[in-house]
């Protein structure tokens, strides 16, 4: 086991609630989280993403520290040929984008970060949590090979709002932001 830095700050989970569809994780600490510095709130989209959208997510495991990745929201005809009622499901399908790499971060877990319109300017949000690539080839699916061109379906952040604030014992506005993705 690896011990955490000195500034490290370590919380005890006390519950964790997991959606058997998309793999979403809710994770309860015990007490309360200290924000500032490195470890800021986040407010989550509650508007449907376009086609098209650009998003962003982390590529923890990039071994030359590149740790951003732009992900485009997948066209709905191009996605439901993958995975047929994915929306249904609250996924949202990303098309493949140059840098993705399957084998790199092949079960996702990664935030999707989207911007949301303030008056202020725009607010960065979380959008979802990346999920498993859909690949039309059979040794990609066990991640034997890396398919540039599959699909990914993530989980939609905005249709955990509820169970969050329960969890939390917060009001589910609290949570949101009510700002267009831009």
């Amino acid at each position: 086991m690896q011990t955490p830095p000195s500034t490290a700050q370590t919380y005890v989970v006390s519950n964790v609630q997991i959606d058997e569809c998309s793999n979403f994780a809710i994770i309860q600490i015990q007490g309360s989280m200290s924000f500032g510095g490195q470890l800021m709130p986040m407010f989550i989209s509650s508007h449907p993403v376009s086609n098209g959208a650009t998003l962003y997510t982390f590529k923890t495991s990039d071994p030359a520290g590149d740790s951003f990745l732009s992900l485009t929201q997948g066209m709905a005809t191009d996605c439901e040929q993958f995975l047929p009622g994915y929306s249904d499901h609250n996924f949202m399908c990303t098309q493949p984008v140059l840098g993705q790499a399957v084998t790199e971060d092949y079960l996702g877990g990664d935030p999707i970060i989207g911007f949301s319109e303030q008056p202020d300017g725009p607010l960065a949000v979380l959008v979802g949590v990346t999920g498993l690539y859909y690949s039309t080839q059979a040794d990609a699916q066990s991640a034997a090979a890396n398919d540039a061109t599959a699909y990914r379906f993530n989980a939609l952040a905005a249709s955990h709002v509820q169970d969050i604030a329960t969890l939390a014992a917060v009001n589910p506005q609290s949570l949101v932001s009510t700002g267009d993705l831009g």
